[in-house]
């Protein structure tokens, strides 16, 4: 409506200055001031258009993308409040914005809600990195550490699962070693070894990964370090699934509005299913 306004401003104004049938329209005519304002009101709002249309656009954003818009949201906010002043009429309008994103922001990233940073620390393309950006000052240090204690945590949960089937594995090994009843003149002893080597963990290996670039197809990326890293690949393989907001599933009911209509009410679920598929 705003940029509207902005395209129309010259017949706007033209309109209400040389009104003669209702001249009362000369009294609302839009001064500078106003339409300085509108401008102002348009700056604002596009700080939360970008993100509004990534988060709900068709091609199903997930998780990963959250906390990086949140952050980018709250930094253009706080350099608005500092360029027009906290106490004009945007500047209150930016503050309150600012407390309402903070409130989200802290939800999404409480200790017993992780799954967006976690799902960020998965993304290739951004990993831990991302929050060195958002986060460049020491001052940051205690959120950057949280973001990686999360991270941790996930992956100590999944590791420790691995970690179980991998012995539930070498028993089920054993135990056909044992029926099989290896030969007693075996050289098998000759080549036992007593050296142990270090190897780092892998979630800090993950995490000091480079990054390979914005147009990284996720999907390839993981089918190809999937060996290398293989507990952080069922991480991502689990967050990086979750959409970024409802968005998707409501478009599907809109589609199903559409399909199951008055004249067409006795489709039976599978049906309906398959006619929601092959239309997206």
């Amino acid at each position: 409506m705003l940029v509207t306004a902005k395209y129309l401003r010259v017949p706007i104004t033209a309109v209400c200055a040389t009104q003669t049938l209702d001249p009362s329209m000369r009294e609302i005519a839009l001064t500078l001031e106003d339409w300085a304002i509108i401008q102002a009101l348009e700056d604002l709002f596009k700080i939360f258009l970008s993100p509004s249309q990534k988060m709900q656009a068709s091609a199903y954003p997930t998780l990963n993308y959250v906390v990086p818009k949140y952050l980018k949201m709250i930094e253009k906010l706080k350099a608005t409040i500092q360029t027009v002043g906290d106490k004009t009429t945007i500047g209150l309008a930016c503050t309150a914005a600012l407390l309402k994103l903070d409130e989200y922001y802290t939800l999404a990233t409480s200790k017993h809600c992780s799954h967006s940073v976690v799902a960020t620390v998965c993304d290739p393309r951004m990993n831990v990195a991302v929050f060195q950006w958002l986060w460049p000052t020491s001052i940051d240090d205690t959120k950057r550490h949280r973001v990686l204690a999360q991270f941790r945590t996930v992956y100590s949960q999944y590791n420790s699962r691995e970690y179980q089937l991998k012995n539930e594995r070498i028993e089920q090994q054993i135990q056909l070693e044992v029926e099989d009843q290896m030969e007693l003149d075996s050289d098998d002893d000759l080549y036992a070894t007593t050296t142990t080597s270090y190897q780092e963990p892998e979630w800090k290996r993950w995490n000091s990964e480079g990054c390979p670039g914005p147009q990284t197809d996720i999907l390839k990326y993981w089918a190809a370090k999937q060996y290398q890293y293989p507990v952080v690949a069922k991480i991502a393989r689990d967050y990086l699934a979750i959409p970024a907001t409802s968005a998707a599933s409501e478009r599907i009911f809109s589609n199903g509005s559409d399909i199951i209509t008055k004249k067409r009410n006795r489709l039976s679920p599978s049906t309906v299913r398959y006619l929601l598929c092959l239309r997206d």
